[in-house]
């Protein structure tokens, strides 16, 4: 697994960024917005900081009181110390190391995530095909991460650059998946090649190896 999984700059300035993108990716509609996130969901968050993407996956999970008191229901993990999110649990770490790993599971109880999503991005060099193939290892990275912590049927997003490899990367997605779409987020530019792949119930490893 590539250690490059740091935040772009363009995702630093402020938690809208994301809120922006979720909300493009499930659409107007609730009937889409429960495509990816409902309430009540358990949550693990790869690349997490600076928090944006957790504090919309809370407020987005959280009961229809809107209580917080119960156990938190996203797990977010970074490399980099973030503020604390209420409703969310934080570790600190590579997510590479069994330490981390086992950080990750004491944090999730035990229990297997309903959605795994990942925003993670490298630090990038300006140099097209050196950024798509880190960017698309870190894609590499989330899917291993949600074999091991997504529960059967649960849903996937993970941000990626179209490039050399992407549509086998979109085709090992369809083989775990029943369902797998290619978004663009609203504020992308047109000739930008980000996009996010969202893909919905996840067949389970068991069965992706018979």
């Amino acid at each position: 697994m590539s250690s490059m999984y740091v935040r772009s700059g363009s995702l630093l300035g402020c938690h809208c960024a994301p809120l922006r993108a979720v909300k493009s990716l499930k659409g107007k509609s609730n009937a889409s917005a429960r495509w990816l996130l409902r309430r009540g969901d358990l949550v693990l968050d790869l690349g997490a900081a600076p928090g944006g993407w957790t504090q919309v996956a809370v407020e987005a999970t959280a009961p229809t009181n809107h209580k917080t008191d119960g156990p938190p229901r996203v797990v977010a993990v970074d490399l980099k110390h973030f503020d604390p999110i209420e409703g969310a649990s934080i570790v600190v770490g590579d997510f590479r190391q069994a330490a981390v790993r086992k950080q990750l599971s004491e944090a999730l109880r035990g229990r297997k995530a309903d959605v795994v999503l990942s925003d993670m991005a490298p630090s990038f060099s300006g140099t097209f095909l050196t950024d798509s193939q880190h960017q698309l290892r870190l894609c590499h990275n989330a899917l291993k991460m949600a074999e091991l912590y997504l529960r059967p049927g649960g849903n996937f997003a993970t941000k990626i650059l179209r490039c050399d490899g992407s549509e086998e990367f979109r085709a090992d997605l369809k083989a775990s998946f029943d369902v797998v779409k290619a978004m663009k987020p609203q504020s992308s530019r047109p000739e930008s090649t980000e996009m996010f792949l969202v893909a919905k119930g996840f067949k389970g490893v068991q069965q992706q190896e018979e």
